[in-house]
């Protein structure tokens, strides 16, 4: 079988890390890469380091007759410049999340994958962690009953400054709103994959803390209904006070109708069934590489979703809702009114 050969938008660390899971997945091979912020010699070195071809220019790059496929890893209020480019030459086409900033411009990816009759996928790799993926086939599976209820985090210390060496994560034209767009949207894709649900409402407060970024809205708390009756709330933050919790602390506790769930996707997954203990049902150490795992394997699906023309695990209107959740919370926070969806 001849293989999909793909080539990456982006030298950053996502552009490494996909290059990295293609090396796992059989039935895929990177060939080419570009460098479209001109990062000094950052695109050529990284080329020459893995043995790619490396174009000048993005144009350049999804014109290229041998490419089956591009990933695209770029800030994200370029996506759908890049994105919509990739779709007219023909390409399929995985995108990182956020799919984008605006809803319109994730209308406009979407638009343009239906015109060329080619695969969206959207990169949310929370489907792909383990304790993730174990907590998702607990609650298909009926452990804890029917999920009725959930208190996500991802919350981080820090405080936010420009960063020279990372300009465009403080540049919020094309960093996002806040980091519940930017990073957020990793959560809220998971809610609804594990609710198995659309939003009904969102009710949230956004704060600018902790930050030198003016306008930057570094937390937010969210109340988000689900139209099959189910809610959560999902707290985001990159400015705690140092040293935060757990450093870096992203779990979720789940509440059914016939137990509880705890999960940490980076770490362990616990359940406790009616009546019964606390129970580990998966630990990261019986992984070898969790990180690379969890990309190897999201990789992987974008691959086969071509190879078997079949849809993508992860569409691109999955991608479009979770980004409107996090438009939702903030629209919320300004007039602060719940916002029932879908909204515009």
């Amino acid at each position: 079988m001849n293989k999909i050969r793909v080539g990456i938008l982006g030298v950053g660390k996502m552009g490494r890390t996909h290059i990295d899971a293609l090396k796992d997945v059989e039935n895929g091979i990177v060939v080419a890469v570009t460098d479209p912020a001109r990062l000094p010699d950052a695109g050529p070195n990284l080329a020459k380091e893995y043995g790619l071809d490396y174009e000048e220019s993005v144009e350049s790059l999804v014109a290229r007759k041998d490419l089956d496929a591009v990933i695209v890893t770029t800030p994200h209020a370029l996506h759908a410049e890049h994105a919509v480019l990739a779709f007219e030459h023909g390409k399929h086409v995985l995108v990182e999340k956020p799919l984008e900033l605006t809803l319109e411009k994730c209308d406009a990816i979407l638009s343009a994958a239906k015109r060329a009759g080619k695969k969206l996928m959207v990169a949310q790799s929370h489907r792909y962690w383990e304790g993730g993926v174990v907590a998702k086939r607990l609650l298909q599976e009926g452990a804890i009953g029917n999920l009725v209820m959930c208190r996500d985090t991802l919350a981080t210390p820090g405080y936010r400054r420009h960063n020279p060496g990372r300009a465009w994560f403080t540049d919020l034209s094309l960093y996002g709103q806040g980091g519940l767009v930017a990073w957020g949207v990793h959560n809220i894709d998971r809610l609804r994959w594990w609710f198995e649900s659309e939003a009904d409402t969102v009710f949230a407060r956004s704060f600018s803390f902790r930050t030198d970024i003016p306008g930057d809205l570094t937390s937010s708390m969210v109340m988000i209904t689900f139209r099959n009756g189910g809610c959560a709330q999902l707290w985001y933050s990159e400015a705690l006070p140092p040293p935060g919790w757990k450093g870096f602390a992203c779990g979720a506790e789940l509440v059914g109708d016939r137990g509880l769930m705890d999960v940490d996707p980076y770490s362990q997954v616990k359940v406790a069934r009616e009546g019964g203990a606390w129970e580990t049902v998966y630990d990261y150490t019986r992984v070898q590489d969790p990180r690379q795992k969890a990309f190897s394997d999201e990789v992987r699906d974008f691959v086969r979703c071509i190879v078997d023309d079949t849809p993508p695990p992860v569409t691109g209107e999955d991608g479009r809702a979770a980004v409107e959740v996090a438009l939702a919370a903030y629209v919320s926070s300004e007039t602060g009114q719940a916002v029932r969806l879908p909204f515009r």
